[in-house]
């Protein structure tokens, strides 16, 4: 015994007419005839009396008529009570980034997804290159904040949201103050300088960028420090043990005590989105369509 059978018992029962039931159930004639006549043998029991002009229920047809709607009822009802808690489930949008700044620049597309799809929630991972690469290849992240270089030959679609540089960061204090009358720098201004750098884990080398180039090659004549986060790097650059390299996205806008110079001598970074076309769900589309910087 199926729904479909059932369906076509109470249209027929309804209808008292194998047609008119067939066209309302979308279905041929000789379908419902064959579901009525299949749901007859299952049950051993005669539910219509039919002639060729005549079709009536029998005494089993009519005790079974109660029966039948009560079935398609409940199932009907069990149907409801699934959809409603399968939408009461709740969705995870998981996000990896490779800054501690980068935090702060979510706050407003993560305070539009919570009011657009209240059931979603965030988990964000702050985690070095290689092991966002390794979530992201192995499906534990749906999302990733990222440099098109730091993409490299991943199997993904990567939208860029905004041309960034490196920026040369110091204190506010006397022994850098030539550096703060500049609006820009150049690499050759700060190569006898102690430079704060972060560890290449956190941004892999990347082929081509005269930033990290310089940076490579300078590093083997002058003392540099390298440090695990750019909250760290921050923190030393604001100490007065030199000046920190950084790129634009792991700058944060509260940089009170600290002067920011844009290191001029260099290509832009292109920064944005890393995710997966096969992905469907509309809190993901909203993401990837409205965050910004």
């Amino acid at each position: 015994m199926n729904t479909q059978q059932l369906e076509c018992f109470i249209h027929v029962a309804d209808k008292l007419n194998f047609t008119k039931a067939a066209e309302e159930l979308y279905l041929s004639t000789p379908t419902v005839t064959h579901h009525i006549k299949s749901l007859e043998e299952e049950l051993g029991a005669q539910l219509f009396y039919r002639t060729s002009k005549v079709v009536q229920l029998t005494e089993i047809g009519n005790i079974f008529y109660g029966d039948a709607k009560d079935i398609l009822s409940r199932i009907d009802l069990s149907h409801k009570k699934i959809s409603k808690t399968l939408s009461q489930i709740p969705s995870y949008l998981r996000i990896g980034c490779s800054s501690y700044v980068e935090l702060k620049r979510l706050q407003p597309i993560l305070t539009d997804i919570h009011r657009e799809f209240p059931d979603t929630y965030p988990l964000i991972f702050v985690r070095d290159y290689f092991r966002l690469r390794t979530m992201f290849e192995s499906n534990h992240l749906e999302v990733m904040l990222a440099t098109k270089e730091m993409i490299g030959d991943m199997d993904c679609t990567f939208k860029k949201i905004k041309d960034m540089k490196s920026y040369a960061v110091f204190p506010e204090q006397p022994e850098f103050s030539h550096f703060a009358d500049a609006e820009s720098l150049t690499f050759k201004e700060l190569e006898s300088q102690c430079l704060i750098t972060l560890n290449p884990k956190l941004i892999p080398f990347q082929p081509g960028n005269s930033a990290q180039m310089f940076l490579t090659l300078n590093s083997q004549t002058n003392f540099h420090i390298m440090c695990e986060s750019e909250q760290a790097s921050i923190l030393m650059a604001k100490s007065g043990y030199g000046i920190s390299i950084l790129p634009e996205f792991c700058i944060p806008k509260d940089h009170e005590g600290l002067y920011i110079r844009v290191i001029k001598d260099q290509l832009p970074i292109e920064y944005g989105i890393a995710y997966r076309k096969t992905q469907k769900e509309k809190y993901i589309k909203f993401f990837i369509d409205n965050f910004q910087l």
